[in-house]
């Protein structure tokens, strides 16, 4: 029912917008705000120009530092912002559509240059970072970029991939490895604050899935850093996705469907009624398999099952500053049979579900001329639950238990930043983020050795980890910057804290090179997991090991290069260097076990701190930004990671991959008579990346136990590298105020099945592989009206 209801809104909708309309040069909007990304005080008389428009377009701000240019020809637009005594900002390839108007929020930096002109033109650096405090080992994530990425399917995880020394995972997760860290080091954060994994179908530990909960709809331009953080960000070492909701049009509705492979969406935002700029943003997806598989059209095993949603209401006043109340959210199940290659014989069957959500209010709010205070408000929750049954000999229909979790967590968490800037050379920016979790955990498995179930978890309880930060930016003429700064954590549950100096410099040479030095103290908790894990000592007595372990902590240092080779092209290079120190490893003098080569869940080995490591490598890239239609990069890096356990030996970390490389590149063209908004859009990703290591497997005694047993020598086998080609297709036609857009992105075109990793299958005694993920065709369908 639900379903028909569907097709026939879609129906219609193709209808009324699309019959009989002939486009006759379309024109659109471009509005919004400029501020003083210091203080937050908006910019009165800003002017903005749209670049090469003759005769010239363009507007200056009011009062309230808003701006509106009406009549823009659709299309790609470029946008110059002059103000003066600030540095110049200029916005390229910027898409206007028949559909939706172009809201932007531009933040202008105060020039340390003396005025000799009316403005200040700064050196042009393309993908500028919002965050001025930081200097280097980060990209922007742009939304739109993300849709044009062959292989991105719109998920900004997948997008990093494209980045040098980030490595996507190759079964098909979005999990990244960075800089030859483990997953599990990546953060993810929203509003500023740290929220669980936001992905579905996602065991607890993880950092990653199959599927995004965020909506590239919902997501404004947002931010990824691989090292030498600044002071703000803690509690991580690996990698942060510093991700931001947009604003809604606070001026008229609009809404997007979406119909594809991955779901179908429907976002919807407009003003708020009664209110001097207030808007709502909101999201809803449902998997499409489940809506087929309910309306009976499609009839298999194992349909993924997920749902999520977002919204964002944006409050803001003259008086009391601006009030954002934000929410995300997730739910997905899967029950998947294994019926063999005939399907007549049920040999196990697993149901797999998991959740997460996230609840926040921020409060931005302008304090005299010079400082603005950020405070953000949320409550979060995620888990996941599985039951996991098999046959007890090829043939039977009875099933038994041999795994079951059901994993709960909640964190209420406040972070309040102050921001000062004292003059034009110097600024200041100070926190705390205190957090309190609740949480639930219980796991029972089958032992293999002890021929039983055995219970690894059953605990609850709460913890509370404390943040402070404090950095000072100084920017002593327009080619020298510092910035510098101290993060301190504090984690209740153990008791373990860590003072963290910060130190990054920027010494821009001529306006088109530059050089980056950075270094810096981090460290970071591990999942509650593997706190709480439990087992059973001789005496029967149920003991938890690893209550009392410490922080993983490590040394980062890191050295770049930047020259703009042409107005757009821009090459990056960079070499780091990170000391591992205080990994957790196995306390036996003969292991040479770490939790840092675990991608998700927990262990319940006693763990101490004495692990030592090192990741080291060089990152190049070539980036020609998105002008005269076309766009390309070439990314290439080298790493390389190792540690030692207690056993003394230094071994490789699983993910020490070596090589990683991509080339991607794509193009635009218009079609059809001048004033038809009528765009091709075609593009490609080459990417290769060495194989992780493995401990090989003994398949003696693996047959002789019924389960896998690692042989010798441990970490010493690679698998092979993996090669992946991705494709993209769109055809976008807009129409007075609705554009109509069809897209594919196709995940390995060669259909290469280059093994992922190997495991051992009791059923058949052998060792198997799990290969690269199959070819895989994402179809679209978007509707903007």
């Amino acid at each position: 029912m639900h379903l028909r209801a569907l097709l026939s809104l879609i129906a219609f909708l193709l209808i009324a917008f699309t019959g009989g309309l002939m486009a006759q040069g379309h024109t659109q909007t471009i509005r919004g705000t400029i501020l003083d990304t210091d203080t937050r005080q908006p910019m009165i008389g800003a002017s903005v120009v749209v670049i090469g428009s003759d005769p010239i377009i363009g507007t200056t701000t009011d009062f309230d530092g808003k701006f509106a240019i009406n009549n823009v020809p659709t299309g790609r637009v470029d946008l110059q912002v002059r103000m003066i005594g600030f540095e110049e900002q200029r916005m390229a390839n910027l898409l206007l559509t028949s559909a939706k108007e172009l809201v932007l929020e531009v933040r202008m930096q105060e020039s340390v240059a003396l005025l000799q002109e009316f403005e200040v033109k700064a050196p042009e650096r393309k993908g500028e970072l919002r965050n001025d405090m930081v200097t280097l080992s980060a990209r922007k994530i742009s939304v739109e970029e993300t849709s044009r990425i062959a292989g991105g399917i719109n998920d900004p995880a997948r997008m990093v991939g494209t980045f040098p020394g980030v490595a996507g995972d190759p079964s098909g997760n979005n999990t990244v490895v960075v800089r030859g860290n483990s997953p599990k080091g990546v953060q993810w954060r929203l509003e500023g604050v740290e929220i669980p994994n936001p992905n579905h179908f996602a065991d607890d530990g993880s950092t990653g899935g199959p599927i995004n909960v965020l909506n590239s709809d919902m997501i404004d331009d947002s931010e990824f850093y691989t090292g030498a953080f600044g002071a703000e960000y803690g509690n991580v070492y690996s990698a942060v996705f510093d991700m931001r909701l947009r604003d809604g049009n606070d001026r008229k509705r609009e809404y997007t469907l979406k119909a594809g492979v991955l779901g179908t969406d429907l976002t919807a935002e407009g003003p708020i009624p009664g209110t001097n700029g207030g808007s709502y943003l909101a999201n809803y997806r449902y998997s499409t398999l489940a809506l087929l598989d309910g309306a009976g059209i499609v009839d298999y095993g194992g349909v993924p099952r997920y749902t999520d949603a977002a919204f964002k209401v944006k409050l803001p006043s003259v008086k009391y500053g601006t009030l954002a109340l934000y929410g995300l959210g997730g739910r997905s199940a899967i029950v998947d049979e294994d019926r063999g290659v005939t399907e007549d014989t049920l040999f196990s069957r697993a149901d797999v579900g998991s959740r997460m959500g996230v609840l926040g209010l921020s409060h931005t709010k302008t304090l005299g001329e010079r400082s603005f205070l950020y405070t953000n408000v949320s409550i979060s929750g995620n888990g996941s639950g599985t039951d996991y049954t098999e046959s007890l000999a090829p043939g039977e229909s009875d099933q038994v238990l041999r795994h079951e979790d059901d994993l709960s967590k909640w964190t209420m968490r406040l972070s309040s930043t102050l921001n000062t800037r004292i003059n034009a050379h110097h600024k200041l920016r100070s926190g705390i983020i205190v957090s309190s979790e609740q949480f639930r955990m219980y796991a029972n498995s089958w032992d293999p050795d002890r021929q039983r179930m055995v219970v690894n978890l059953d605990r609850k309880g709460s913890a509370s980890t404390m943040q402070a930060f404090s950095s000072w930016k100084w920017r002593w003429n327009e080619k020298w910057s510092l910035t510098s700064g101290v993060h301190v954590l504090y984690f209740d549950l153990n008791k373990a804290a860590s003072v963290e100096p910060r130190l990054a410099v920027r010494y821009q040479m001529r306006p088109d090179r530059a050089f980056t030095f950075g270094t810096g103290l981090h460290s970071k908790t591990e999942a509650l997991m593997t706190y709480m894990a439990q087992d059973v000592d001789g005496a029967g007595n149920i003991v938890r090991p690893n209550g009392g372990l410490g922080l993983t902590r490590a040394a980062h240092i890191v050295a770049g290069y930047e020259q703009q080779l042409a107005e757009d092209v821009q090459l990056k290079a960079e070499v780091y260097y990170q000391h591992l120190y205080d990994l957790p490893v196995e306390n036996d003098p003969t292991s040479a076990f770490t939790v840092n080569n675990m991608m998700e869940w927990f262990t319940n080995k006693p763990l101490v701190n004495e692990g030592i490591g090192y990741n080291c490598g060089v990152e190049l890239s070539v980036e020609k930004f998105f002008t005269r239609g076309y766009h390309y990069m070439v990314t290439a890096s080298y790493g390389e990671s190792k540690y030692k356990a207690l056993d003394g030996k230094l071994h490789n970390s699983r993910f020490s991959l070596g090589p990683v490389g991509n080339v991607l590149a794509g193009r635009e063209w218009k079609l059809g008579p001048e004033g038809k908004d009528r765009t091709l859009m075609a593009g490609f990703r080459y990417s290769v990346q060495g194989g992780q290591y493995y401990t090989p497997i003994d398949l003696q005694a693996s047959i002789a136990a019924n389960t896998e047993k690692e042989g010798s020598p441990v970490w010493s086998e690679k698998v092979s590298a993996i090669h992946k080609l991705d494709i993209v297709a769109s055809y976008r036609v807009g129409r007075p105020k609705v554009s109509h857009e069809f897209k594919l992105d196709v995940q390995n075109v060669l259909n290469a099945t280059t093994p992922v990793f190997y495991y051992f299958d009791n059923r058949s005694d052998t060792i198997e592989t799990v290969p690269q993920l199959a070819l895989l065709p994402v179809m679209q369908y978007t509707l903007r009206f």
